[in-house]
């Protein structure tokens, strides 16, 4: 993978120019549904639009996003009539500048596989995860039938979270509990002095070896579950958490 580091204060830039690594970072954003913010300097002020991208089309060079869920009019004013787009990923610390190829707005947007991206150092990426900081923090109780009925409360710290829901890690021991499309009822969610009750379902269940870069001592599973039900004015809060967390975080990548 040839890559080339970028000073840029006290964060590393790389700049990855290998077309395999660039289509397998692309790939492992549509794969894990990850966040995609495209944002805009407008003045001073960084805007932004979610979005995800639906598919890949190697042959043609290209890829499509697609607006997140009620972002279709933020993403339709950032991208109307520009010749290209930023993007940022914050799961992989991804940066990238792609030219548009085709808008079907403001359903689809078909944008260029860029030559080079740039990825911030892992040791000192500022992804959208809350789990170091300890800054969101989910609890519920969960029971299982089999082999024999057992009932467990949990209080964990939020891997990551977005509008759309969130994940933790749990032990071996703790994964007996957890199976795909398991609903998880009347959890509440917790920022700071801000909670909420929202109901769930489990859609990935993935396991983590440790590595040099996750600080892991032990394996674990992450366990990624969407939102069914939840309020909007939760919802609405979970969004401006999220995008005031990644205007930040672009600021200082970028500064």
């Amino acid at each position: 993978m040839e890559k080339e580091a970028l000073a840029n204060n006290d964060n590393q830039l790389k700049k990855v120019k290998d077309e395999y690594a660039i289509l397998s970072l692309l790939f492992g954003a549509k794969d894990n549904s990850s966040e995609v913010f495209v944002w805009k300097l407008i003045g001073n002020t960084k805007h932004l639009g979610q979005v995800r991208i639906e598919s890949i089309r190697k042959m043609r060079n290209d890829f499509c996003i697609i607006p997140a869920e009620g972002q279709d009019r933020a993403v339709q004013d950032l991208m109307s009539g520009q010749n290209f787009v930023d993007l940022y990923i914050p799961e992989s610390a991804l940066l990238l500048r792609c030219d548009v190829k085709q808008t079907d707005a403001p359903f689809r947007y078909y944008l260029k596989i860029p030559e080079f991206v740039a990825q911030v150092e892992r040791r000192k990426s500022f992804r959208l995860n809350t789990y170091e900081s300890s800054e969101v923090k989910v609890s519920f109780g969960k029971s299982v039938p089999l082999p024999r009925p057992m009932s467990q409360y949990f209080l964990k710290d939020c891997f990551d979270v977005s509008p759309g829901g969130f994940s933790f890690f749990v032990s071996k021991m703790e994964a007996k509990f957890f199976r795909l499309q398991d609903p998880i009822a009347a959890l509440e969610i917790k920022a700071g002095k801000w909670s909420t009750n929202a109901d769930a379902e489990i859609v990935m269940i993935r396991e983590i070896e440790p590595d040099e870069f996750n600080g892991l001592s032990y394996k674990v599973w992450r366990v990624s579950c969407k939102f069914t039900k939840i309020d909007q004015i939760s919802r609405k809060y979970l969004e401006k958490f999220i995008f005031e967390r990644i205007k930040d975080e672009l600021n200082v990548i970028n500064s």
